[in-house]
């Protein structure tokens, strides 16, 4: 089936405040909850938009909701961490495999905190990890 903007499968805030409290306690953390509800809504809507405003492709969309969720820094603790699992989720919910090393997503990270990675960058680089299942 071809994704279009009608069967796109986005996280909602609940199902994303599960995956962080679970991964979260999976690796043992004791600071991570939510900062700002509105920070992570906000995010969460970024790849929703970008369908809309961009046309954009599936891949576009993961890498708009990894910035937004990295930039807005909305949960207590495991903002990259927790923002690289829900863009793998993302895609994964949309019939593709991030193929990504540990290493990847740390650089990948690292870059996008630090401002030397934008939207095109992260799609760039998703584009050459991701195969569709």
């Amino acid at each position: 089936m071809e994704l279009t903007a009608e069967n796109i499968v986005y996280l909602d805030y609940v199902e994303a405040v599960d995956l962080h409290f679970a991964l979260m306690k999976t690796w043992g953390e004791t600071r991570f909850g939510v900062e700002s509800r509105e920070l992570i809504e906000s995010a969460l809507a970024r790849p929703k938009h970008a369908a809309v405003y961009e046309n954009a492709d599936i891949i576009r969309q993961a890498a708009t909701l990894v910035f937004g969720l990295i930039k807005n820094h909305p949960w207590t603790g495991g903002n990259k961490r927790t923002a690289s699992f829900l863009m793998d989720e993302f895609l994964f919910r949309n019939g593709f495999e991030l193929k990504a090393t540990s290493k990847d997503l740390y650089e990948m990270s690292l870059s996008v905190e630090s401002d030397k990675w934008k939207v095109d960058e992260i799609k760039t680089g998703c584009a050459r990890v991701s195969e569709k299942l």
